[in-house]
């Protein structure tokens, strides 16, 4: 291994920066619980990921209740404008909104999911919970390694905007590495939301300003569209294979992949084949799953079928039949920018969350009066007439975001989850299949090097997931990459229960750290 996981016997918090971590880690420390550190940690990633995640964005988590036994979902992704339709935007833009295009905006959920969450669970003060998110905005940090790539990614893209120029932009180039960045008018509203809560981000000034932004923009959004928005709980969608219970976020999430691929995968001898054959494997299987992806997943509201008849053993067993057989057109997998991160608090319950702006710095429009970036997950609409996921008002659009708890009987394994938008299922599945079939400790599982299918026949290969020359023989179209890469593959994160202890687990892919309670 390349990074030693954590370890501790009371509880575990794993995220992709360490001032998040460390959020989480002192909230827990001053009797906070799960979902007191998930508020910390998701407030202070928006601060200091900011081409991750924010106010902007959305949020999803499963939540393990130790107590009950039991785990229950939170959606928080948010709905489209009610005055946007799909058919005067048909003849414009053909099948989808263009990916960075202001319409794309849809109310942002993760405030409304994060209120929910501490209404029902939370121990500590809300206003407490905000302060050291506040504190950094206000005060500044160090601009780190990814930051610093993200922006000179897409500098181009953010100078076109008057708040991101202001907030990103230093003698009129990105900020670097080591750098700080301040975030004034984003610690006052962070303030705002501490003192006055989901009002104070939905129903304020705050909102009035953010509906103004993005109405200038020409977005059709209303002051209705944030009030009246309100995140959903429900239950996690469920695979097991008698020994152990995969637990996955149902739609609009896109857990469903990652279930349907593993009833599939686990037909054959997965345990057994060698490590090409199985990044062969692995990816002739998300092909497959993507075309069941891209015609059923969409708002829960809006779904054909119950999500667990994909996974039943007769509708695996035609998949399995189509495996070798050339498939439909489908999209090529979107890969989008996310952060995840994990919590166990000292009564063993459990988060498995994840939040996004989607593509690195969402849309690329910053409220200057906030200090909010706002997200473009509206761009996984369709705009095709008739479809589950065709774009209209309150609907929401089918998401990439997803995480994963595992169960052995009624007791928590573990909790994972990755960035790495339409990705997100493939390395999920090659996580599951390394830690629980082939022997790995889920902190190997995570480190070992990676296959990703580009869609067609394409495959990113990192070095040492399986042998490019035999890949190509079989008829796929090889990338390799170097080993650890410096972006594409996802990051990993998780928490893995061994012997007595809670072993926090970090991907050398990323920042991100783990820091026993």
């Amino acid at each position: 291994m390349m990074k030693m996981p954590a370890w501790s016997q009371r509880g575990m918090v794993v995220a992709e920066h360490p001032l998040a971590a460390l959020a989480g880690y002192q909230t827990l420390r001053q009797g906070g619980n799960f979902a007191d550190a998930v508020v910390a940690i998701s407030a202070m990633l928006s601060v200091v990921t900011p081409h991750l995640c924010g106010l902007g964005g959305d949020f999803f988590g499963l939540f393990w209740l130790s107590g009950e036994k039991r785990a229950v979902f939170l959606n928080g992704s948010g709905w489209a404008p009610q005055n946007l339709r799909a058919a005067p935007l048909r003849r414009r833009y053909k099948k989808a909104l263009p990916v960075y295009s202001p319409l794309t905006i849809t109310i942002p959920g993760l405030v409304d999911a994060l209120s929910q969450l501490h209404r029902r669970y939370g121990r500590l003060s809300w206003s407490a919970l905000w302060q050291p998110a506040a504190t950094v905005a206000r005060e500044g940090f160090p601009v780190s390694t990814k930051l610093a790539s993200a922006l000179a990614a897409n500098a181009k893209r953010l100078s076109k905007d008057e708040g991101a120029r202001q907030v990103f932009f230093r003698n009129g180039r990105p900020l670097k590495a080591g750098e700080i960045l301040r975030q004034p008018s984003l610690a006052a509203t962070l303030e705002h939301i501490a003192a006055e809560g989901r009002s104070g981000f939905y129903e304020s000034d705050l909102a009035k300003s953010m509906v103004q932004c993005l109405q200038r923009y020409g977005n059709p959004v209303t002051l209705d569209d944030f009030q009246e928005f309100t995140s959903l709980w429900g239950e996690p969608i469920a695979w097991n294979d008698r020994e152990r219970t995969i637990l996955e976020m149902p739609p609009n999430a896109l857990g469903v992949a990652t279930l349907q691929s593993m009833a599939l995968l686990t037909t054959f001898p997965i345990a057994r084949i060698g490590a090409t054959e199985l990044a062969g494997l692995a990816s002739a299987v998300m092909r497959l799953i993507a075309q069941e992806r891209d015609s059923y997943l969409a708002d829960p509201n809006f779904l054909s079928e119950p999500p667990e008849v994909l996974w039943q053993p007769q509708r695996i067993a035609l998949l399995r039949q189509r495996l070798t057989m050339d498939g439909l057109p489908i999209s090529p997998p979107v890969l989008g920018d996310t952060t995840y991160f994990a919590v166990v608090d000292a009564e063993g319950n459990a988060a498995s969350a994840i939040q996004s702006i989607f593509h690195n710095f969402g849309a690329g429009i910053l409220d200057p009066q906030t200090g909010v970036l706002f997200h473009n997950r509206g761009a996984n609409f369709t705009l095709q007439a008739g479809h589950p996921n065709e774009l209209a008002g309150r609907k929401r659009p089918r998401h990439t975001l997803s995480a994963v708890i595992v169960l052995e009987g009624d007791q928590l394994k573990g909790l994972l989850g990755t960035s790495g938008g339409d990705h997100r299922p493939l390395i999920h599945v090659w996580l599951l299949v390394h830690w629980l079939y082939r022997g790995l400790s889920l902190q190997e599982a995570i480190e070992h090097p990676r296959v990703l299918w580009q869609g067609a026949n394409r495959l990113l290969v990192e070095q040492g997931a399986g042998d490019p020359v035999a890949l190509q023989n079989a008829g796929w179209q090889v990338e390799v990459v170097p080993y650890p890469p410096v972006f594409g593959t996802g990051v990993a994160h998780g928490i893995e229960r061994k012997g007595e202890s809670w072993c926090g687990c970090a991907d050398i892919r990323g920042e991100g750290i783990g820091l026993p309670l």
